[in-house]
């Protein structure tokens, strides 16, 4: 069974890039305005050792009750 690994954060930070350096790709798109990220994008890692995710951002605030977190991530 493969590992899964998401790469999740507030949005605009970078995620985009660290998923296509592990992933020595392109896939994801890299663009400096927030929101350009919208699907979750998957790829293969190290001969399928892990599949990596790349996440939208998670636009919340500080305080943030666990049940907006798990809203927004949904």
């Amino acid at each position: 069974m493969s590992r899964i690994v998401a790469i999740v954060g507030r949005p605009n930070v970078g995620k985009s890039r660290v998923f296509n350096r592990h992933t020595q790709s392109r896939i994801s798109i890299v663009q400096d305005q927030p929101g350009v990220t919208r699907d979750v994008v998957s790829a293969n890692v190290k001969d399928g050792a892990y599949t990596l995710l790349d996440t939208g951002g998670l636009g919340l605030k500080g305080g943030d009750s666990p049940a907006e977190l798990t809203k927004a991530s949904e």
